[in-house]
């Protein structure tokens, strides 16, 4: 506990040392906000449940001829002692493969550098071999942002080595950015065709752990002055790269197991869909806040979304549940969403309508062979539990996925 609050005072005194190394020390002004981002009780939608989608009230604006387009958005995808120790990595991802094959594309936030060169390590300096990574690939995910606190954990070889490996699945259908090419400028980017969409992706982070090579990834401090920035350089990706969706992964300077979310950091976010973001999609806090979804006035469909953190999708962060206190704090890191959003538009167009998001709240469970596997956190799941006569795990989840249920999302009209 002491050493995670030595590294909690180490990297947000980064966090806020990079404010004065850029010369911009303030937080972004909160905007005004009138009846266009007024907080409702959405008269346009129906409010679902865990795995079962949300969908529109019948409507005449519903889309002819329509194209579709289905997105999930999972957390970090992390890599502790016990999660690469195991034998068989993609025992981890089975039980949510008809999620994630089911889709065109699924996000994940790989929070560790694939250097084939060194070995295996866990907490503080993470990474993998390449075979922990394509075990995700293989699952489902296929979009990855590389941009986060751990991405020069194993400095500039260890950056190229993970850039290296991703460009060398491209022809395999599998994007990533974040980590900028040798003699790079500016943002990196994707410019993903799927039939006739194009969906432009951009990996941010605002938080680094060090500074060692940092020209390297796509890092953004979180001051006034270079989020003003942001938002010109965002503007001008979508100008120079004519998209139907655009997405933002954002990893955040923020403190860590925190639900709470800020009205700046709400403010931050709206301002980045003012800048032509669609889907702005954040992680770093390892467990699961909640998503706002917009709509404007007269509209029966929602046009954008903010995801302030999506929590762990798989960790070795749960090594000791609370099984007679599952209210505390840190058992939070045990459990994430995978959020599904579908698009639709008419055929030759580019103005979307979301018309459909699923959340599937997902847990990590421990078996008896101490794997750690990502399971769907339903009522079938703590059934199966207690079929088998593991009533601590059957009564532990119950309770988790009840207060996890309480986060969730909110309609915002804008």
């Amino acid at each position: 506990m002491i050493a995670m609050r030595l590294r909690q005072f180490f990297v947000y005194s980064l966090c806020f040392a990079s404010l004065f190394f850029f010369l911009a020390c303030s937080s972004i002004p909160r905007e005004n906000t009138d009846s266009r981002m007024d907080e409702i009780d959405s008269p346009f939608l129906v409010t679902g449940t865990n795995d079962s989608p949300i969908l529109p009230l019948p409507s005449e604006e519903a889309v002819p001829s329509a194209s579709r387009l289905v997105l999930t958005f999972g957390g970090d995808i992390m890599a502790h002692t016990p999660n690469f120790r195991m034998a068989d990595y993609s025992m981890i991802y089975e039980d949510i493969e008809e999620i994630i094959q089911n889709d065109d594309l699924t996000f994940a936030n790989l929070e560790t550098p694939v250097h084939d060169g060194r070995p295996y390590e866990s907490y503080p300096t993470f990474n993998v071999q390449p075979d922990y990574a394509q075990a995700a690939i293989d699952a489902g995910f296929d979009v990855f942002s590389l941009a986060n606190n751990h991405t020069n954990d194993q400095g500039l070889q260890g950056m190229e080595r993970t850039l290296a490996f991703f460009l060398s699945k491209e022809a395999e259908g599998v994007y990533a950015a974040g980590i900028k090419p040798a003699g790079y400028q500016g943002l990196t980017y994707q410019l993903i065709e799927k039939d006739d969409w194009k969906i432009l992706f951009v990996a941010v982070t605002e938080i680094l752990n060090s500074f060692t090579d940092y020209q390297k990834l796509d890092y953004v401090a979180p001051s006034a002055s270079r989020r003003k920035t942001l938002f010109q350089e965002l503007a001008q990706l979508r100008q120079e790269n004519p998209c139907d969706v655009f997405v933002l992964s954002l990893h955040t300077c923020e403190d860590e197991y925190v639900h709470e979310i800020t009205q700046v950091r709400r403010d931050f976010y709206r301002s980045l869909l003012d800048s032509g973001v669609d889907f702005v999609w954040a992680n770093h806090p390892h467990l699961a806040k909640e998503w706002e979804v917009f709509t404007a006035q007269e509209e029966a469909f929602p046009h954008a979304m903010a995801m302030y953190a999506l929590g762990n999708t798989i960790s070795g962060q749960r090594t000791n549940p609370q099984f007679t206190k599952p209210e505390t704090n840190r058992d939070y890191t045990g459990d994430g969403y995978l959020i599904q959003v579908e698009l639709e538009k008419a055929t030759g167009d580019s103005d979307f309508k979301i018309t459909a998001i699923t959340p599937h709240l997902i847990t990590t469970y421990i078996d008896e062979s101490k794997n750690y596997l990502i399971r769907r956190l339903n009522e079938g799941f703590i059934q199966e539990l207690r079929n088998e006569g593991n009533e601590k795990w059957a009564t532990y989840l119950a309770a988790r996925k009840a207060l996890m249920e309480k986060i969730g999302r909110k309609d915002v009209v804008r």
